[in-house]
C-alpha cells in the first residue's frame, strides 16, 4: 500500500542539499517519490509500505547528515 510520509528535516541550506535527500531517498527500494524544501525545512515521500518502513527512510536522511525531527 502507498503511502505519503511529511518530515520535518533541518540542516538543509541550498538545492544541492534538496536534490542530494531526494536522490537518496528515490535510490531505496520501495520509494516511489520524493521531494526536499530547504527553506520549509520539509522533505515529502511517497514509499510501498510493505516494501520499506518510515523508520528507514528517517535513517537515510539522517545518514547524510541532516536531522530529522521523531
Amino acid at each position: 500500500m502507498s503511502q505519503t510520509l511529511q518530515l520535518v528535516v533541518t540542516g538543509m541550506t541550498c538545492g544541492g542539499c534538496e536534490n542530494a535527500v531526494t536522490r537518496a531517498l528515490l535510490s531505496t527500494r520501495g520509494v516511489t517519490d520524493a521531494t526536499a524544501s530547504h527553506k520549509d525545512n520539509r522533505v515529502e515521500v511517497t514509499f510501498e509500505s510493505e516494501t520499506v518502513a518510515p523508520a528507514t527512510l528517517r535513517d537515510k536522511i539522517a545518514s547524510l547528515g541532516y536531522s530529522v525531527a521523531p
